[in-house]
């Protein structure tokens, strides 16, 4: 196995953009990579679901999150300096897919060396003491499996629920649902590891990487333009939203690949807004150029 340097930046656009960068190209298809990373503050879907069934309005607003999507499906996590995320590429065979236990053994026998009674349950999650300290989810183009996960150290699970609190209005969508769950952060039964920086150098002693692969300039700057032009963009992370209807008190806005697709509002006429993305900037945008009145309102009770 060779551990993927990621010149130890917490930036989830670019980690995730290292992710597909190592699926897509060839050069990764005939060995066992690692990549092992602490993100800043994230909200994290899985591809397949509606970020305005999963994430908090409020928490979108506030923008003290970096919303990002990823290349794999499964539900939405949250990230922050307390959370450790591990990747793990391998080359493709028909036996490796969902076969999580194989990816994720090694990880949690290191832990079970530190005392911690871990264990993975039927839905592919690594628990501790029948709560939850790691969610997974794979991703394949038949040439690399991608297996991945996040680990609870010390995370802020106050922020954690905040972000993926339940909005109070309805949202429909045939999208996929994260599965709730408890979740516990590994601290509490590690009190002597100070943060998830040892805990990420404890793992990378255990797995005993090989050697470090340090990409070149060249390929940095592939990744680079994927983190900006794909990963943070509007099209990739609000875009890939399922269709998805929201109920307000005052009507109903229908989305379509992240787009106002119609509106019906007991209110204003606000048929302007039909094809701007439905998020807080661009409405914010759209709103202060419109002649409507109290605009401020008006955006508050749209989003």
């Amino acid at each position: 196995m060779i551990l993927l340097s990621n010149r130890n930046t917490g930036n989830p656009y670019i980690n995730l953009a290292i992710e597909e960068f190592v699926v897509r190209h060839s050069d990764f298809s005939t060995e066992d990579f690692l990549l092992l990373y602490i993100n800043e503050p994230a909200v994290v879907l899985g591809k397949n679901q509606s970020v305005y069934k999963e994430v908090s309005f409020e928490a979108l607003k506030s923008g003290a999150v970096h919303l990002c999507r990823r290349i794999s499906g499964g539900g939405t996590v949250y990230h922050d300096a307390g959370n450790i995320s591990f990747a793990f590429f391998s080359p493709f065979a028909e036996q490796k897919v969902n076969n999580y236990r194989y990816f994720n053994r090694p990880v949690v026998e290191a832990l079970q060396k530190l005392g911690v009674p871990a264990e993975m349950d039927s839905r592919n999650n690594i628990l501790c003491a029948g709560k939850k300290i790691s969610g997974n989810a794979q991703f394949t183009n038949r040439k690399v499996i991608l297996s991945h996960g996040t680990l609870l150290f010390n995370s802020q699970l106050n922020l954690l629920r905040a972000a993926l609190a339940i909005n109070p209005f309805r949202v429909e969508s045939k999208a996929v649902s994260s599965v709730r769950s408890e979740v516990m952060n590994l601290q509490t039964v590690l009190p002597d590891m100070q943060d998830a920086q040892q805990l990420l150098n404890y793992l990378i002693a255990e797995l005993k990487p090989a050697s470090t692969y340090a990409f070149s300039e060249e390929q940095w700057a592939q990744i680079n333009r994927s983190a900006d032009e794909k990963f943070k963009s509007a099209g990739w992370v609000y875009g890939r939203s399922p269709h998805t209807t929201i109920h307000k008190k005052e009507g109903r806005i229908t989305v379509e690949e992240g787009r106002i697709a119609s509106i019906t509002w007991d209110g204003p006429d606000l048929q302007f807004l039909i094809g701007t993305y439905y998020h807080y900037s661009a409405l914010q945008i759209a709103i202060a150029s419109s002649g409507i009145a109290d605009k401020e309102e008006l955006l508050a009770r749209l989003f």
